[in-house]
C-alpha cells in the first residue's frame, strides 16, 4: 500500500502520475493531473487554468491549501494529510442541472469511502458527507458560463489522515463538527486508492447519468444515502429562516420541506442547513 508520506515523496516525480494513471479505469477524468505540495486553493488554480490546459477531467491536487475555499466565501481548513482536490468539467448538459454535480460528487465520495474503509457515510443536502453526524467531506462547485468555453470546477475537501482538532478548534459552536477517516478507522488511509475510487465513481455518475439527463436516478441514489427525511431542519437563506421537516428532494434538486405553519416549500438557495437532533 502507498501511504500519504510515500505519496508526498512522489508529488514532484512522474511516478505518482504514472501509478495513478495505470490504476485509473476512466476514459477522461484524471488523464491530466496537476500535483502541488502547496497551493492557496485548488479551486482557484483550476478556475484560472487557460482553456488549453482545462481539458474535461483535469484534476488539481494539493498537499496543503493556504486559503482553501468553502461555500459563500468561507475558508476551508485544509492541512497536510487531507485530500484537497478539484476536477474540471466541460459541461454537456443543461445549466439547470448544475446542482446535480454536487449530488454526484457526494455520491462518488460516499461510495469510495465505503469501498476503501467499509464505513457507511450519510449525505446532508446538498453537498455534505457525514459520519456519525459529523462532517468528513464537503463538495464545492464553481461555475464559469460566460463564454462558449464553459467550465465547471468541482472541489472535494475530504478530511482523511488528519486530526479533527485541527479543524474543530477553529469552528464556531453552531458549526457542524468535523471528523476524519483516520479517526473513524483508527489508522491512516491509502489516498492513492481513495483518489482512484472517487474519480472512477465520479465518471460513472457523470457519463452514465448526468450527461444523459437521468437526474431522477441521481436523486434516488442520493436519497438512499441520506437520513434527513422526516427530521426537523432549519434552513437559513440570508436573513430568512425556514423551520420544518424534510419530506423530499424535488426533481430540480431542491430540498422540499413541510414548514411549521403547514405549508410546503422547495428550497434551492441557502446559506446554512442545520438538522436538529
Amino acid at each position: 500500500m502507498i501511504w500519504w508520506d510515500d505519496y508526498m515523496i512522489l508529488l514532484d516525480e512522474p511516478n505518482f502520475k504514472t501509478r495513478l494513471s495505470k490504476l485509473l479505469r476512466t476514459s477522461r477524468i484524471g488523464k491530466s493531473i496537476f500535483l502541488f505540495n502547496e497551493l492557496d486553493s485548488t479551486q482557484d488554480y483550476a478556475m484560472t487554468l487557460p482553456n488549453s490546459e482545462s481539458l474535461h477531467g483535469t484534476i488539481v491536487i494539493a498537499k496543503n491549501q493556504n486559503m482553501g475555499k468553502g461555500r459563500i466565501g468561507r475558508t476551508w481548513i485544509s492541512p497536510e494529510g487531507g485530500l484537497w482536490m478539484s476536477i474540471i468539467f466541460r459541461p454537456n448538459f443543461s445549466v439547470d442541472n448544475i446542482i446535480f454535480l454536487q449530488f454526484i460528487g457526494a455520491l462518488a465520495v460516499v461510495n469510495a469511502i465505503h469501498e476503501i474503509t467499509k464505513i457507511d457515510c450519510k449525505l446532508k443536502w446538498p453537498n455534505d458527507v457525514l459520519i456519525n453526524e459529523k462532517k468528513v467531506c464537503g463538495i464545492l462547485v464553481d461555475v464559469n458560463l460566460e463564454n462558449e468555453n464553459k467550465k465547471i470546477v468541482m472541489g472535494i475537501g475530504l478530511n482523511a489522515n488528519i486530526d479533527s482538532s485541527s479543524i474543530n478548534n477553529f469552528l464556531n459552536n453552531g458549526n457542524l463538527k468535523a471528523t476524519t477517516l483516520k479517526e473513524e478507522c483508527g489508522n491512516d488511509i491509502d489516498l492513492l486508492f481513495l483518489i482512484k475510487s472517487i474519480l472512477e465513481k465520479l465518471e460513472h455518475y457523470y457519463d452514465a447519468l448526468l450527461s444523459r439527463g437521468k437526474t431522477l436516478e441521481i436523486i434516488d441514489s442520493w436519497k438512499e444515502k441520506s437520513e434527513m427525511f422526516g427530521k426537523k431542519t432549519i434552513v437559513y437563506d440570508g436573513n430568512e429562516k425556514f423551520m420544518g421537516h424534510v419530506i423530499d428532494i424535488a426533481q430540480n434538486g431542491a430540498l422540499v420541506m413541510k414548514l411549521t405553519d403547514g405549508s410546503v416549500k422547495d428550497i434551492i438557495y441557502y446559506s446554512d442547513v442545520s438538522i436538529q437532533t
